[in-house]
């Protein structure tokens, strides 16, 4: 099913199965795409008319991306010190956690912090993401 894999300068780029591309200007558009979201068209001569699937459009994520694998080990080996938090760009839990390292309270946090990272569900590039 082909699906929308660009959308740059009011004009969306559609990947077809066949890997072959279309780039539609957005105005002949009945809707907003979202990258990622699976569309149906249909061509007649020389008009390609493009419809939603009718499921909702995959919404992009909120919030900072960071590589889960980075942001877990940073967590689990560096944790105590804040470097996770640092890496995230939380720069004041990050000062929080140095902080108090001396306490082993933050050191405990991130350990849960680490291993909760490497459960959550990450998008096409391994990233995870933060609010």
């Amino acid at each position: 099913m082909p699906k929308v894999i660009r959308i740059k300068d009011g004009t969306v780029t559609i990947g077809n199965d066949d890997g072959s591309f279309l780039d539609i200007p957005m105005s002949e558009l009945d809707f907003t795409p979202v990258v990622g979201e699976k569309v149906e068209l249909f061509s007649s001569g020389d008009r390609t008319v493009i419809y939603r699937n009718g499921k909702n459009p995959v919404l992009p994520p909120k919030g900072k991306g960071v590589n889960q694998i980075a942001y877990g080990l940073f967590a689990l080996f560096l944790g105590g010190f804040g470097v996770h938090k640092f890496y995230v760009g939380k720069v004041g839990l990050g000062v929080v956690y140095l902080l108090f390292c001396w306490t082993f309270i933050p050191a405990i946090i991130a350990l849960v912090e680490g291993i909760i990272a490497f459960t959550k569900k990450t998008d096409a590039e391994g990233n995870i993401y933060f609010d």
